[in-house]
């Protein structure tokens, strides 16, 4: 980023992230030190951020967009374990910073985002230092771990048709499906679901045949009563 933009982003952070360097804690000569290390990122939309195994340098602490967070099978199969959204930052990439080794995902950009990257020692130093940064990171643990409890839940006790349908419902964002067509690949549905394009596509061409769905190339469209579908 030129620095026009990069003060832009600092503006954008210290809005997005106001209590991790509180003032009392924090003069401004001391935080300047850490707010000077961050080095701001614009991300297009489908770009890797980090690749399983790599060894993270930073944190990321999203300012626009959304950062997805996956692993993927050997079969090349995915599942998203969570998502990162503006005020967010990524539990995975701390753990990494506090010398936990190895990033044990994978994480893309889902949309064109832009991130504000803190270095592994800045990140050392605020959590041994600042209260603030620590109560932050630790209620991000407590929402990741949530999202992650649900989704085993989700995938060792519910059936992959009720949470599709579910899913499919929430994406809708309606009682009753829009007239438009979703885009959205079979496979792109398998791997957030994480089974297989075979399963997705088995149960969407059952409900085709049910008059639930109507189904092209690439795109989905839920049709009337799609939402009294019995599962």
């Amino acid at each position: 980023m030129e620095k026009a933009n990069d003060d832009m982003a600092m503006a954008r952070f210290l809005e997005l992230f106001p209590n991790l360097l509180p003032k009392e804690e924090w003069p401004w000569k001391k935080a300047n030190r850490a707010l000077e290390s961050l080095r701001f990122r614009s991300i297009e939309a489908g770009a890797t951020i980090l690749r399983e195994g790599q060894v993270c340098g930073s944190v990321p602490f999203v300012l626009e967009g959304v950062l997805r967070i996956f692993k993927t099978a050997e079969s090349g199969r995915e599942i998203t374990l969570y998502r990162i959204e503006a005020g967010q930052s990524c539990i995975l990439s701390a753990g990494c910073a506090t010398g936990t080794g190895s990033f044990p995902a994978s994480a893309v950009a889902e949309v064109a985002s832009t991130a504000a990257f803190m270095p592994n020692e800045t990140v050392r130093t605020l959590y041994a230092e600042s209260a603030g940064f620590r109560d932050f990171m630790l209620a991000q643990y407590s929402s990741r771990m949530a999202e992650v409890i649900e989704l085993v839940e989700e995938v060792a006790f519910r059936r992959v048709d009720e949470r599709l349908h579910q899913w499919l419902l929430e994406v809708a964002g309606a009682s009753s499906p829009p007239s438009g067509p979703m885009v959205a690949t079979h496979q792109e549905l398998a791997d957030h679901m994480g089974t297989s394009r075979e399963v997705i596509s088995r149960i969407l061409k059952d409900w085709e045949q049910r008059g639930f769905v109507e189904i092209a190339r690439g795109s989905l469209r839920l049709l009337p009563g799609f939402e009294k579908l019995k599962i």
